[in-house]
């Protein structure tokens, strides 16, 4: 019986990375939730070689991981390459049990098209940022889009920009795209009323997308207290600040489960980032009454109105600074913009909505509407 959803993950992405990162306990809680609503039982593709242990508790979920004859020390491309030839052998009789598969962002829409054509497996491919409707394109690239988006089944986007970029460039119906912003799930991410102990909390990757050299300056320059949690390729510029400002503290990671606590800590989230889809950091901490302060970037200015519910700054770091300073003259004004970022949030993001406008999303798939019919018909009438 087919009875799988299939999620992609980005190639090279592991359920251990997301461990590592802090991100697997949301990833799972959301997809528990989209399997028990559904009645489907989740299989993940991943990348990783020993995911196994990251689903124990979790009994209708199964991973499938890179065989060990693959060797680590060959380039990426070439050990991705293998196992998607490996997996269309091996996998078979997982893959044939599955109802559709999900990208977890649009890199997997390759493999995903390749499930599609041998299995007959629909594809949905979402994508939780999608930064093409800024960024000039080159011609291959928008070839390989324009393929992936036209012979895919549906399209899921966390922005109302790139939702009307795809429809203009690529001819994709409405009916065909789903722009949803990322799910939060608010029995988790609530205001508590903590006392206050961070005027700023930043929480994500250290990289260039991330703005972290101009985020550092900002920081240093206000020499207000800050936390930041995160690691990356840019780690050491996070370390020396943190050697020379004592009102910067740094933590590696915290498990998301754990989050909450620390948002709840802080007056703002800051969020200097060069582009968005829909910052899960950003509507968590707005989730829990914390006001954003973000950069006027695609996914960031979908989720603050400035002045209501946080702060667009622009990118020069006087300028920002200056912004912030005017702002925290008045705590009670920030305060009120914490009520409305939660408020916001509830309206928008609430993962029980959210999965259920998904799930009658994929009712336009008539492999997922026959899934449907036959629980139904197993569910004894009262």
């Amino acid at each position: 019986m087919k009875d799988r959803l299939l999620l992609l993950m980005t190639p090279n992405m592991s359920l251990q990375k997301w461990h590592e990162l802090g991100q697997l306990s949301r990833e799972l809680n959301y997809y528990t939730a989209l399997c028990r609503s559904s009645g489907l039982k989740l299989l993940v593709f991943s990348y990783g070689r020993d995911d196994d242990e990251y689903l124990k508790g979790h009994a209708d979920m199964e991973v499938l991981c890179i065989p060990g004859w693959i060797s680590r020390k060959i380039p990426f491309k070439l050990q991705n390459l293998l196992y998607h030839i490996w997996a269309l052998m091996f996998f078979r009789e997982q893959f044939r049990r599955v109802v559709l598969s999900k990208t977890n962002q649009y890199s997997a829409s390759g493999f995903g098209l390749i499930l599609k054509a041998v299995f007959g497996i629909p594809l949905v491919v979402r994508m939780g940022y999608y930064y093409s409707h800024f960024l000039g394109l080159g011609f291959v690239k928008r070839i390989k889009e324009r393929i992936a988006f036209r012979l895919c089944d549906l399209i899921i986007v966390t922005s109302n920009e790139a939702s009307a970029f795809i429809k203009k460039n690529y001819g994709i119906r409405h009916e065909k795209i789903l722009s949803m912003y990322n799910a939060i799930d608010l029995d988790l991410f609530k205001p508590s009323g903590t006392q206050k102990e961070y005027d700023f909390i930043f929480i994500g990757r250290f990289e260039k997308q991330k703005n972290i050299e101009l985020l550092i300056q900002v920081l240093c320059g206000l020499n207000m207290k800050s936390l930041i949690i995160g690691r990356g390729s840019l780690s050491h510029v996070v370390l020396e600040a943190v050697r020379r400002t004592p009102s910067i503290e740094w933590k590696e990671s915290v498990d998301n489960s754990e989050l909450p606590l620390y948002y709840n800590k802080a007056r703002s989230v800051i969020l200097l980032s060069e582009y968005e889809g829909s910052p899960k950091v950003l509507l968590e901490g707005m989730a829990c009454g914390t006001p954003g302060i973000g950069t006027s970037v695609p996914g960031t200015r979908e989720c603050i109105d400035h002045g209501v519910n946080g702060v667009l700054v622009g990118n020069g770091e006087a300028d920002i600074r200056k912004d912030i300073l005017s702002w925290f003259n008045n705590l009670n004004e920030l305060e009120e913009m914490g009520r409305k970022a939660s408020d916001w949030v509830r309206l928008h993001c609430d993962m029980t909505k959210n999965i259920k406008g998904e799930i009658e999303f994929y009712g336009a798939l008539p492999l997922f509407r026959s899934f449907t019919m036959q629980i139904n018909q197993k569910v004894p009438s009262c």
